[in-house]
């Protein structure tokens, strides 16, 4: 049977003379008008030839991403439901077309990318330049699949960003990376996923183009926002269909009747008192333009817009204005999460929960007007409580002081430099803890429990240092950040084991400490200036410790469409005095200080009363069920500042001295082995 051949010497040349062509000039807006189809199986709400002129914003993004234009990123930083995606398509589309090489989609999810791998198939599939250039799909052949579109030049690969082989097993000229806020923020414990990202393009230098897209989160902890920063910050500007003048439209300028019957929006301009109705907006947006705040990094391109911006027959402003009032009336409630979700969908701004909590400004001002310094305390304070924080070079100690009500103040806060591998550190740290403070009334008070974080890099190091100071009520600790949980664990975890593999009856002891439980009490109290429950600082503590007690946010997220509310800090932001707040808190619970009643610690300001001013220990009977607790052995009393007046006194009365406090009688069985 004669078989026809094909002339290997002329597809080498028509092959060889088409690399050598350069990219074509057609900009990414032009060719989606040109070429662009939006399929009608994706549900779209205006399938058929696409058209830049019905989104006039999106031109100049689609512009900076064509492979002409000399910047290197672009990021849109922009409401749901206005350009993220389509731009992302037109992209992906005119690069296979025009300039094809490898690209790379990153998505949060595996649900989200699958997809989007879909909506991409079907793109191609409905434009017919696109269909003629990538490998139809076949059972039998893996060059077309869910995550891998083949076409000639290169490849398109649709993933998550949640894997760190995925990062980092291909080269792209072209990475896309979608919702980046929502992002794993670490990982496999490689870094950050959006530096992990741009380093597949690293082997194409000025030729590479990265592309961020998402609406913004929580402030500080937004990697859009910082990204949007790092460019020159493009804002859309409309002009008045009266006056002309060029104007960002916000959302304090949109005016509404209270049936939302009438919306308006007032004119920016000082000598207009127009307000613009909304059918105005097709022609405001065709004359609109991009103008820079910023002068950025040199090669970022960043754009904001809102959906105030959304087409006429998209999202109206009466629809917003009726999400934003039931938004306020939630939050009127206690409810902000549908006010989180308005900021970051519609108006594309982070979301800042902290508006609604106590600032660190105010705590410095209240601080600077106490009377007492570190190392002192107010007569106020009758029981101490300790907390370590680890660190990869110190320890940090905080000694918190507890009276009636569970009145709070922070009687000692220091820093121990030292790596925590080094047992000199820990021994420094023991010299600390066994510190008596002096009370006012002369009597030297020692720290009843203290909580030693295990949760960091130095666990086995903790362990072993709390190991044979149980008898001191030295614990390791470990924050379990979930809704409901209990201030302290009812009941410790065992950690030690013997060499047949069983529990070691008196190992160390790790407890778990509800951090978010121990946060909302924390921060429900920051307003109080005084009495129970309120919290009080030496005044020579540095501005810094404050911003570290108000780092986190109580910030709501949807996971897998359910609520989860969580507790979050800026990803360059120090929360260390925070936690040490909590696990104080903690032990202060292990101690079983906030069952107190009025008759507890009337018991408690009778032993100081009656204690000798050379007096070392307190004698302070346990309450029926209480833990019983001891004290430190004595040491020598470091000088204090001169304690603060108080207009409350101690008044003792004619009455027996309290039995001396009993002390554990077990001892750490890891020292003798079986």
């Amino acid at each position: 049977m004669h078989t026809e051949f094909s002339d290997g010497a002329k597809v080498y040349r028509e092959n060889y003379f088409r690399g050598l062509r350069p990219d074509p000039d057609l900009w990414i807006d032009e060719w989606a008008d040109e070429y662009m189809r939006i399929p009608r199986d994706t549900g779209a709400p205006e399938p058929g030839q696409y058209r830049t002129s019905r989104t006039p914003y999106a031109r100049e993004p689609m512009r900076c991403l064509s492979p002409a234009h000399p910047c290197r990123r672009v990021v849109t930083m922009v409401a749901s439901q206005l350009m993220k995606t389509q731009i992302a398509l037109n992209w992906m589309g005119g690069l296979i077309h025009m300039a094809p090489s490898n690209i790379l989609a990153l998505l949060p999810s595996l649900g989200l990318s699958k997809r989007v791998s879909g909506r991409i198939s079907k793109t191609i599939k409905a434009t017919p330049v696109l269909r003629e250039r990538v490998a139809t799909s076949r059972s039998r052949d893996a060059r077309n699949t869910m995550d891998t579109k083949e076409f000639e030049g290169g490849s398109l690969y649709v993933t998550t960003a949640g894997s760190a082989a995925n990062l980092s097993e291909l080269s792209a000229r072209y990475i896309y990376g979608d919702e980046v806020d929502r992002w794993e923020n670490d990982v496999g414990q490689e870094g950050d996923p959006i530096r992990l990202a741009e380093t597949r393009a690293t082997n194409f230098g000025r030729n590479a183009k990265i592309y961020f897209s998402s609406s913004p989160t929580i402030k500080g902890a937004s990697r859009i926002a910082d990204l949007f920063e790092s460019s020159d910050q493009r804002h859309y500007y409309v002009p008045c269909p009266t006056c002309g003048h060029m104007q960002v439209l916000e959302w304090e300028r949109l005016h509404y009747s209270a049936d939302y019957a009438t919306v308006h929006y007032e004119c920016a301009a000082s000598e207009c008192d127009v307000l613009i109705e909304e059918h105005h907006k097709s022609d405001m947006l065709a004359r609109g333009e991009w103008r820079a705040h910023g002068r950025g990094d040199g090669k970022t391109v960043g754009f904001h817009l809102s959906a105030l911006y959304s087409p006429t027959g998209w999202m109206d402003w009466a629809s917003l204005a009726v999400e934003f009032e039931d938004a306020k009336k939630a939050q009127s409630q206690g409810d902000t999460s549908l006010m989180q979700v308005f900021y970051n969908t519609r108006l594309a701004k982070v979301w800042d929960s902290a508006l609604e909590q106590t600032k660190a400004e105010v705590l410095i001002a209240r601080a600077r007007l106490e009377t007492y310094t570190l190392g002192a305390m107010p007569l106020g304070v009758l029981m101490l409580t300790g907390a370590v924080d680890v660190q990869a070079n110190r320890l940090e100690l905080m000694v918190m002081g507890f009276g009636v009500g569970m009145e709070r103040w922070v009687v000692d806060h220091q820093i121990i430099w030292g790596d925590p591998a080094d047992e000199r550190t820990w021994a420094v740290l023991d010299e600390k803890l066994k510190t008596r403070y002096r009370h006012p009334c002369g009597v030297g008070l020692g720290i009843l429990a203290t909580g030693v974080d295990s949760g960091g890099h130095h666990t086995d190091e903790v362990y072993q240092f709390c190991r044979v100071r149980r008898w001191r009520n030295v614990f390791a600790i470990k924050g379990a950040s979930k809704p409901g949980r209990p201030v302290i664990a009812q009941r410790p975890s065992m950690v030690d084991v013997t060499w047949k593999g069983q529990t070691e009856r008196n190992g160390a002891e790790l407890w778990f400490v509800g951090t978010d439980t121990a946060k909302d009490w924390i921060y429900n109290r920051y307003p109080f200036p005084d009495g129970p429950g309120s919290l009080h600082f030496a005044n020579d503590l540095p501005d810094e410790f404050f911003a570290q007690c108000v780092a986190e946010r109580k910030v709501a997220r949807y996971v897998r469409g359910h609520k989860r509310i969580e507790w979050v800090k800026g990803k360059a932001e120090r929360n260390e005095a925070l936690d040490l707040m909590v696990y104080c808190l903690a032990m202060a619970h292990y101690l079983g200080i906030n069952r107190y009643q009025e008759q507890d610690w009337e018991r408690v300001h009778q032993s100081l009363a009656q204690a000798g001013l050379f007096d070392d220990t307190i004698g302070i009977k346990p309450a029926p069920g209480e833990r019983v607790v001891s004290s430190a052995q004595p040491t020598s009393v470091e000088p204090t500042a001169k304690p603060a007046p108080q207009t409350a006194a101690l008044v003792a009365t004619p009455r027996p001295a309290a039995a001396s406090p009993q002390r554990r009688s077990s001892a750490s069985g890891y020292l003798k082995r079986r």
